[in-house]
């Protein structure tokens, strides 16, 4: 699966960077500022899920409203990678407050592993595959 890295230059260095090298192998990860996003107007193709680090979400979450990137960002289910233990919600998400996922950046390889597989088997609620991703088999009625 890949996964998409929301964090600013400023931010990816100490346990952010941390982060980056220990992310699972049995999954890709992409790192985009969020310039990049703005400028690219979407993720890479084949993208599972968005991966923000919070500082990065709040400080531009105004200019994803302006360019109306916001359906894009609610495409793909969400994990906020956060240094501090208490979640506070994040700006623009008060309809989906509750429904992402909380990752601290200092986990072991181990935990973290554990967390993305998590991830993967049970997005947020309100997201299911998305873009096909996972294939739903339609049950064939009798007639």
């Amino acid at each position: 699966m890949k996964f998409v890295f929301l964090c600013d230059a400023s931010y990816l260095k100490g346990d952010f960077a941390a982060f980056v090298n220990n992310f699972p192998t049995n999954h890709e990860l992409v790192t985009m500022t969020g310039d990049e996003f703005l400028q690219a107007k979407g993720f890479p193709e084949d993208t599972f899920g968005l991966l923000v680090e919070r500082f990065t979400w709040q400080k531009n979450f105004s200019l994803f409203r302006y360019f109306g990137l916001l359906l894009t960002l609610d495409a793909v289910p969400l994990a906020v990678v956060s240094r501090t233990r208490r979640f506070e919600p994040l700006k623009g998400r008060s309809v989906l407050r509750g429904q992402e996922v909380v990752i601290l950046p200092n986990t072991s390889s181990e935990e973290l592993f554990a967390l993305i597989d998590k991830f993967v088997s049970a997005p947020p609620q309100v997201h299911s595959y998305p873009r096909g991703i996972c294939k739903i088999p339609v049950a064939r009625q009798a007639v």
